[in-house]
């Protein structure tokens, strides 16, 4: 699946705005299962935040190494 570029550029900040909230709600109501999941959510938004922005950095670095052209190999290769 592609997304375009400003829904992918903004993903990592929605996630860590999805974390900021989920530990804010587990830090306002300690105690009981909603606060175990709203604490466990923000811990599997946090991680797919850094996840994109890793693989958005790395991707940047390899296009910046790599300009995209193939090799060609010789056909002189007639055993």
């Amino acid at each position: 699946m592609h997304l375009s570029r400003p829904v992918y550029e903004t993903l990592p900040l929605t996630y860590v705005a999805i974390a900021g909230f989920a530990w804010l709600i587990a830090y306002l109501d300690p105690g009981g299962a909603r606060s175990a999941v709203a604490f466990i959510i923000g811990i599997a938004a946090s991680i797919a935040a850094l996840t994109i922005f890793l693989h958005r950095k790395d991707y940047r670095a390899q296009r910046r190494e790599y300009n995209g052209e193939t090799i060609d190999f010789p056909s002189t290769l007639e055993g």
